[in-house]
This record gives C-alpha cells, sequence and structure tokens, in this order.
C-alpha cells in the first residue's frame, strides 16, 4: 500500500535526521515506537478503504460523483469530524476548508451538483 510505504520512507528519513543531530535516547524511542504503529495503520486504512468503496458502490453514482465523493466529499466530512473533536477555535481553520472543498461540489456544474448535501 502505498501511504504505508510513504509512512515509512518519511520515518527513515526522520530517523537518519533524528540521529544526526543527536537527539535524546527518548525522541528515538518515540520514533521507534512509531514506526511499529505503520502496520496497524496500514491494515486500518485498508479496512476503511474498502468499506467505504462498498458503501459508496451501493449509491450506484455515475463515476465523475463516486469519484468526487472518494476525493473531495468524505475527507472533507472526515476534517469537520477531527475539528469536533477540537476546541472551537482551535478547529476552525478545519471547518473552513471542510467547507471549501465541500461547496463547489453541490454547485451547479459541480460533480455531485444533482445530489441533496
Amino acid at each position: 500500500m502505498l501511504i504505508a510505504s510513504d509512512l515509512q520512507r518519511h520515518i527513515d528519513a526522520i530517523c537518519i535526521m533524528a540521529q544526526h543531530e543527536g537527539l535524546t535516547q527518548a525522541c528515538l524511542a518515540r520514533l521507534e515506537q512509531a514506526e511499529r504503529v505503520v502496520p496497524k495503520m496500514q491494515a486500518t486504512i485498508e479496512f476503511v478503504s474498502k468499506y467505504l468503496r462498498q458503501q459508496v458502490s451501493q449509491l450506484n453514482l455515475p463515476q465523475p460523483a463516486s469519484s468526487a465523493m472518494h476525493a473531495h466529499l468524505i475527507p472533507a466530512y472526515y476534517l469537520d469530524r477531527v475539528a469536533a473533536t477540537k476546541l472551537i477555535r482551535a478547529g476552525q481553520a478545519l471547518r473552513e476548508l471542510a467547507a471549501r472543498i465541500r461547496t463547489p461540489l453541490f454547485e451547479p456544474g459541480g460533480a455531485l451538483s444533482a445530489l441533496h448535501p
């Protein structure tokens, strides 16, 4: 999976920098801990991705709408969920980003304009 390999590549680069900069053993241990989590993260991402593909496919949407849901609508709603875990002020930027992503989808000519938001 690309996400796991990308994460591992970044962790490897961070570990090299951390050793070069002489970070403490506690910092290096945290990096090792993060590295151990990657396989579990990959499994979770694969499970959620499969579930979302199944749910969206059941809607029988035409291809532009289906792609827009995966690439834009679902991530926008995820940003809203993350923002809800923050204090109002701290989550404001995430809510605004989610709205900027979501709004054009439902405007005339948007990939989801035929659907109700």
